[in-house]
C-alpha cells in the first residue's frame, strides 16, 4: 500500500522563520514519521525538536516501545552542538537545565491484504489522528480538547534517560485501509481541532480546503492567520503533516 505525505508549517505570530521551534522528519522508504513541539521557556529548543525527530525516523530497526532507550544520542548531539562556538553569558544557566519538548513518532509496520498497521508513541501534547472518509476513528493521545494545558509532559535534552522512561510515555496502534488519513499536528492546531468535533463540524473540510491549494504552504500560513485573527487559535508555531493511504 502506497503512502503519500505532506507536511506543513508556520511560525507564532511576530516571529520570523528562524525562530519556529516546532520540527518533523518524513522516512516514506521505512515508513517512519515524527514531530516535535519545542518548549519556548528552554535553551535551544529548535535545535532539540529536530534532533529528535530525526533520530526517530533514521533508527528503522528499534521498535517504538523501546525508542526513549536511545535519547542519549540525541542528548549528545544537542550538547555538542551547542557548544560547538562560544556561548554568550546570559545562555550559560538555560544550557544548564536544557531544552524540552513534546513528542509524536509513527510506524508503519505491517502490511497485509486488508490494510496496512501502524504504531504511535507520545510524551506530550503532539497528536495524531486517524480518519476515514471524513470520520475519526482515532485521537490520540489527547482526544479531548479540556486535556490540553499549559503544562505537558516533555522530553529533556539533560534529563537522564531513566527519568524520561518513567514519564507518561503512551503508546497505541491501528490499522489503515486505502483511502485513510493520518493526521498529526502540535498541540495549538489539534486543540482546535478537537473543538471542531466537540462542536460537531468537521475540521477536515477546513484542512483540504488549505492543502488543495495552490501553493498549498502559503494558503495553509493565510487560513493559520485567519484563525488567529478570529481568536481560535492560540500564538504558538503550528504543524501539520498529513500522511494518505
Amino acid at each position: 500500500m502506497s503512502r503519500r505525505c505532506q507536511a506543513l508549517w508556520t511560525p507564532r505570530r511576530g516571529h520570523r522563520s528562524e525562530e519556529y521551534e516546532d520540527a518533523f522528519a518524513i522516512n516514506e522508504a521505512s515508513g517512519r514519521f515524527a514531530m516535535a513541539d519545542g518548549a519556548s521557556e528552554g535553551c535551544f529548543t529548535g535545535l532539540w525538536a529536530k534532533l529528535l525527530v530525526n533520530h526517530f525516523v533514521r533508527d528503522s530497526v528499534l521498535p517504538v516501545e523501546k525508542w526513549t532507550r536511545t535519547l542519549t544520542t540525541p542528548q549528545e548531539q544537542w550538547n555538542e552542538n551547542i557548544h560547538a562556538n562560544a556561548l554568550p553569558w546570559y545562555a550559560e544557566d538555560g544550557v544548564e537545565q536544557g531544552a524540552f519538548a513534546a513528542f509524536l513518532g509513527l510506524v508503519f509496520t505491517q502490511e497485509s491484504v486488508d490494510g496496512l498497521s501502524w504504531q504511535a508513541t507520545a510524551i506530550g501534547d503532539v497528536c495524531l489522528f486517524h480518519t476515514r472518509q471524513k470520520s475519526l476513528l482515532k485521537a490520540f493521545p489527547i482526544d479531548r480538547s479540556v486535556h490540553f494545558n499549559n503544562f505537558p509532559v516533555l522530553i529533556g535534552s539533560c534529563s537522564p534517560t531513566e527519568t524520561i522512561q518513567k514519564k507518561q510515555q503512551l503508546w497505541n496502534n491501528g490499522r489503515g485501509q486505502t483511502g485513510d488519513r493520518l493526521w498529526i499536528m502540535t498541540d495549538a492546531l489539534a486543540s482546535w481541532c478537537l473543538m471542531e468535533i466537540e462542536a460537531n463540524r468537521s475540521p477536515w473540510h477546513d484542512f483540504d480546503s488549505a492543502l488543495s491549494q495552490s501553493p498549498p504552504q502559503d494558503a495553509f500560513t493565510t487560513w493559520i492567520e485567519s484563525l488567529r485573527d478570529h481568536g481560535q487559535l492560540r500564538n504558538d508555531d503550528v504543524t501539520l503533516m498529513l500522511i494518505e493511504l
